[in-house]
């Protein structure tokens, strides 16, 4: 009859709608267990990540500090180095100075050697006379000899200046303890002899 075909119909529909309802349920509390694992997932996944930024944020705070450290070190090592070089540089330019200065006190001392040379060969006797045991005898006698020689004004400066120089040394000698025969040991020879000795010392 009408009737039954109507309820048979109801009831196919009503088993297939079930059907497809159980179905969607389904998917549901599958797509919802998915959702929770992917978000327990993610969750470890950013402690994770967070504990490596931590820890790679330390390592960049130590390379800091120890960059800092070295740095200062390095501007320390510059500094030393360049007051070393200050140091030698003037150590450098003491020496030349001091060098230059003997180089020419050495060539005074040879050229006054060489004019008393030839007045000795001229007049032996009269400086073999010449006290040399006093500085003022020295400097009156080389002056005299000199002068007649015509040797340059500015080279007797020199000359005298080594001359004193060389009688306060012997001072300091004494001060010291040094023999006195020891100090005057080339006072008792003659005027070549005591120039002699100081263009060796």
């Amino acid at each position: 009859s009408l009737i039954d075909e109507l309820q048979a119909k109801t009831i196919k529909e009503g088993e297939a709608e079930a059907k497809a309802y159980a179905a969607y349920f389904e998917w549901c509390d599958d797509t919802a267990k998915n959702g929770e694992h992917a978000v327990k997932t993610a969750t470890d996944q950013k402690a994770k990540l967070e504990a490596k930024i931590g820890e790679l944020t330390s390592d960049i705070d130590v390379a800091s500090s120890t960059i800092d450290d070295l740095a200062g070190s390095i501007a320390q090592a510059e500094a030393e180095l360049k007051n070393a070089t200050l140091i030698r540089e003037k150590e450098v330019a003491d020496f030349k100075a001091s060098e230059a200065e003997l180089m020419d006190a050495v060539d005074t001392l040879g050229r006054a050697l060489g004019v008393l040379e030839k007045e000795m060969a001229k007049n032996p006797a009269a400086l073999a006379q010449v006290d040399t045991s006093s500085t003022a005898g020295l400097l009156k006698a080389l002056g005299a000899v000199l002068d007649g020689a015509a040797f340059a004004a500015s080279d007797q400066k020199k000359l005298t200046a080594l001359v004193q120089a060389r009688q306060g040394d012997d001072a300091d000698d004494l001060e010291l303890g040094a023999p006195a025969a020891a100090v005057y040991k080339s006072h008792s020879g003659g005027i070549l002899d005591v120039l002699e000795d100081m263009k060796e010392k």
